[in-house]
């Protein structure tokens, strides 16, 4: 099963840079995902998880994440929240 994750960036979102190809990737390997998209709106979440089913993704997450501008990084703020898809057995 296809899995993607929507991060969902609610706090430091002014900030945000356009990640590249290679962190993109190196972030949705850490996450144990196959696809991941970022977010800093409502309105970009939805399209997000559209794109993701439209990819052929049959499980879409979705986390809350802050983006911290002095280290560079995505922080965590919660836990992923399935949006559609079966859950995974295993």
């Amino acid at each position: 099963m296809q899995k993607g994750m929507i991060l969902f960036v609610r706090q430091g979102e002014e900030a945000v840079p356009i990640l590249s190809a290679e962190e993109l990737i190196e972030t949705s390997r850490s996450l144990g995902v196959t696809a991941i998209c970022v977010a800093v709106s409502m309105e970009e979440a939805i399209t997000g998880w559209w794109h993701l089913l439209a990819r052929g993704i049959e499980q879409v997450l979705l986390m809350t994440v802050g983006y911290n501008d002095s280290m560079g990084r995505i922080e965590s703020r919660g836990i992923p929240v399935r949006l559609c898809g079966l859950p995974i057995m295993n």
